[in-house]
């Protein structure tokens, strides 16, 4: 099973996007609260906690994410730093 959340009704005000009552996956989740900080704050929006708060959200399946992922590279930024090394070449 997917990694979900489920929105706190505490923090419904914060996360408008989101419905009350429903499960969704996490990490489209953490895309869309990722993209409104980036909105907000501008592309220097620095992420040194987690992007979706264990205050905020309620979390089922998947396994629980222990520590930190900030700093890890994925295979999106791998693809990302591929493509702009060939474009400077």
């Amino acid at each position: 099973m997917l990694r979900q959340v489920q929105l706190k009704p505490a923090w419904a005000e914060d996360y408008p996007a989101l419905a009350l009552g429903r499960w969704y996956t996490a990490a489209a989740v953490a895309g869309l609260v990722k993209g409104t900080r980036i909105v907000r704050e501008g592309r220097d929006a620095q992420f040194t906690d987690r992007i979706l708060q264990p205050t905020h959200f309620e979390f089922r399946g998947g396994s629980p994410r222990r520590g930190n992922w900030v700093g890890l590279r994925t295979r999106h930024l791998d693809r990302h730093a591929a493509l702009s090394r060939s474009a400077e070449a």
